[in-house]
């Protein structure tokens, strides 16, 4: 059985909160918060899973930011993690984790689950 390699992934700076602790705003500057275009989170995923081949592993994401929630194609990374199987975790400040996410979250791995089963069947 592969066992999985594991893949920290900053996706974005982007976060509402300035908690003390975060490494994101530590210094006193005004730092411009950087964010991977759409393009370089389909290289990076798929240079991961290309790695994971190579090595005869299994993909694990821990997605990361910043709020990875707030990045503009954070549904969208998800939408392409769920099409691979490739399992994550999300890191970061609980926030935005509101019960409409949840629901959202929940909706598209019912629509996932029903895509299979019609595939299957």
């Amino acid at each position: 059985m592969k066992q999985y390699f594991s893949f920290q992934w900053h996706i974005t700076d982007e976060c509402d909160q300035r908690c003390k602790h975060c490494y994101i705003f530590s210094e006193n500057v005004c730092k411009k918060l950087d964010a991977m275009n759409w393009e370089q989170m389909q290289d990076t995923f798929y240079s991961c899973l290309d790695f994971c081949e190579v090595y005869h592993r299994l993909p694990y994401f821990y997605i990361t930011g910043g709020d990875p929630i707030l990045h503009p194609d954070f549904w969208r990374l998800l939408g392409l993690m769920k099409e691979h199987g490739i399992p994550f975790t999300i890191l970061g400040n609980p926030f935005h984790l509101t019960d409409d996410v949840g629901q959202k979250e929940r909706i598209s791995e019912r629509k996932d689950s029903e895509h299979r089963k019609r595939k299957a069947g």
